[in-house]
C-alpha cells in the first residue's frame, strides 16, 4: 500500500530522506516545490560536482556516500538527462527544464555554489565553448586535458577565463601566444608541456594578472630574469597582482644565480632571496636544482 510520504511527520520525513540514495533523492527533488526544499534541507553530503563538456551535452559525474563508483549524468540540447547509476541507462525529463536549469537544480540541492572543475578535450567542439559558457554560471577550475588541440586550448581558455578561478592545460601543443592567458583575471594558472617548453620573455612577467603562476616548462634566459627584477625593484608603490611564479626550467637550462643577481641588492635566508624595495614591498626568490632541472620561485609579499 503506498504511504504519501508528505503526509508524514517532520522527524518521519527526513528518516525516509536519509534512506534514499543520491539519485532518488534528486528524483524526488523533481516532483516540486516543496519535495525540492524537503531534499536541499537534507544536506546530502558529495564530493565536489565535476562536468566535462561534449558535442551538445554535459556531463555530470558526483561522488556521494556509499557508492563505489559516480553516478553520471548526461544532460542534451533536448532537456532532458540521461543518468547511469552503474545498473542500466534511464532517461530524466522536467517540463520546460533547459541545461541551464538543470546544473541550477543540482547545484542547489547540494548547496553548491558552483562546480568544481570543467574538463575539455578533443569531444568537445569549439562551436560549443559558448554554449558551455551560457549553462555553466561559476567553476572552480577550468581543465584541459590531452588528447586537444591547441587551437581548441586556446580557445577554451579565451572565452571561459570570465567564468572560471582557475586554469590547468595539460597539453603537448605549444602555445605561442602566452601572453593571452597571462593577461586573463585569474587565480591560478597551471601549463604542464614537457615537450614543448614554453618560451617566456621581460614582457610576458610584466603583464602577468595570475595571482598564482605555474609553468612546466619554460624557457627564460638569465638576462631576461634580471632585468624582471630590476624592474620590480624599481617600482615603488606599483601594483602587481601576482603572489606566486613557479617556473620548471627544460633540462636544456641552466640558471647562473650570479647573472640573474647581478646589480641587485639582496640578502640570503634559508637558501632564499629576499629582495626589499623603498615601498617596503618583498620579494623572495628561490632558486634550485631538482634532479636535472632547475626551478625558480617567486613570491611577492
Amino acid at each position: 500500500m503506498p504511504i504519501p510520504i508528505l503526509s508524514l511527520p517532520a522527524k518521519d520525513i527526513q528518516y525516509a530522506l536519509n534512506c534514499m540514495d543520491t539519485c532518488d533523492l534528486l528524483a524526488f527533488s523533481l516532483c516540486s516545490k516543496r519535495t525540492k526544499n524537503l531534499a536541499k534541507s537534507s544536506n546530502r553530503k558529495i564530493d565536489p560536482i565535476s562536468v566535462e563538456a561534449y558535442d551538445n551535452s554535459i556531463r555530470f559525474i558526483i561522488y556521494s556516500w556509499g557508492l563505489s563508483q559516480p553516478i553520471n549524468f548526461m544532460t542534451s540540447s533536448d532537456s532532458r538527462i540521461q543518468l547511469d547509476r552503474g545498473n542500466g541507462i534511464e532517461f530524466w525529463r522536467k517540463r520546460k527544464f533547459t541545461q541551464s536549469d538543470w546544473i541550477a537544480h543540482f547545484l542547489s540541492i547540494f548547496n553548491e555554489s558552483m562546480i568544481d572543475q570543467l574538463g575539455i578535450n578533443n569531444v568537445c567542439p569549439i562551436s560549443n565553448l559558448d554554449n558551455v559558457k551560457q549553462i555553466i554560471p561559476k567553476c572552480q577550475a577550468l581543465r584541459i586535458f590531452e588528447p586537444c588541440s591547441t587551437k581548441l586550448a586556446k580557445a577554451a581558455i579565451l572565452k571561459l577565463a570570465p567564468i572560471v578561478e582557475e586554469v590547468e592545460v595539460y597539453t603537448n601543443h605549444v602555445i605561442n601566444d602566452i601572453s593571452l592567458f597571462l593577461s586573463c583575471n585569474l587565480k591560478a594558472l597551471v601549463i604542464s608541456d614537457w615537450i614543448n617548453p614554453l618560451k617566456l620573455e621581460l614582457s610576458d612577467l610584466l603583464v602577468l594578472n595570475v595571482i598564482d603562476l605555474t609553468l612546466e616548462t619554460a624557457n627564460i634566459t638569465d638576462k631576461e630574469l634580471n632585468r624582471f627584477l630590476k624592474i620590480w625593484m624599481k617600482g615603488n608603490h606599483r601594483f602587481y597582482r601576482p603572489k606566486n611564479i613557479t617556473l620548471k626550467l627544460s633540462r636544456r637550462m641552466q640558471v647562473n644565480r650570479e647573472e640573474v643577481f647581478k646589480g641587485i641588492q639582496y640578502r640570503t635566508v634559508d637558501d632564499n632571496y629576499r629582495l626589499k624595495r623603498a615601498d617596503g614591498k618583498e620579494l623572495l626568490v628561490l632558486v634550485c636544482r631538482v634532479a636535472f632541472e632547475f626551478r625558480v620561485t617567486f613570491e611577492f609579499r
